[in-house]
């Protein structure tokens, strides 16, 4: 694999539904020396028509799959600008893990998984109109399941500030994270059982 040295660098935020993965971005743009595009799959989401929104729904998956496969891609053609971004998403499956890895592994990019306790996510999903309840609890089983980060934040056990200021210090210090490699590299070792 051949690494970008000239293209943006990526701090990538994965997490449930009302984990914190907003206000954590919006700590890290202030922190951070040099300007970080923030993002957010939300943002994508809300180009949709209203009525293919509700990704629960089978007959809408096909369209929010395309386009947050169009998100990464989108991360990746803006990082190659020179662009250091800030993503904000949920890998709420092994498909959209997978593609992230393969679509930005060759960019430098700092893993986070954005924690929260469940009763946490749910008090904030509920003081949301924009989250039906329920759907922190239904991606949390998925969203962790790979494991691997280059570091972890728990927004309910530390503020905005001190898990972006621990970001921030792992970031600078980092310039070539491996959680996206290593993920990456594991994938490629798994070979098909015979049947």
């Amino acid at each position: 694999m051949t690494y970008d040295n000239s293209a943006g660098r990526i701090i990538f935020l994965n997490g449930t539904s009302s984990s914190g993965k907003s206000t954590l971005a919006k700590q890290l743009q202030a922190a951070l020396a040099d300007p970080y595009l923030h993002i957010e799959v939300d943002q994508f989401l809300g180009t949709l028509p209203a009525q293919c929104r509700d990704w629960s729904k089978p007959e809408n998956a096909r369209a929010v799959y395309k386009l947050v496969s169009g998100m990464h891609r989108c991360a990746d053609t803006l990082a190659a600008a020179g662009n250091n971004l800030i993503v904000d998403t949920v890998l709420a499956n092994d498909d959209n893990l997978a593609e992230c890895v393969f679509v930005l592994a060759h960019l430098q990019v700092t893993f986070v998984g954005v924690y929260c306790d469940i009763a946490e996510a749910e008090r904030r999903e509920s003081q949301r109109a924009d989250r039906k309840p329920g759907l922190a609890r239904e991606q949390t089983a998925h969203v962790h399941a790979h494991g691997i980060y280059d570091l972890k934040a728990d927004t309910a056990a530390e503020s905005p500030e001190q898990a972006a200021a621990r970001i921030v210090e792992f970031h600078q210090a980092t310039p070539w994270p491996q959680a996206f490699r290593r993920i990456r590299n594991e994938l490629i070792s798994i070979k098909p059982q015979d049947s």
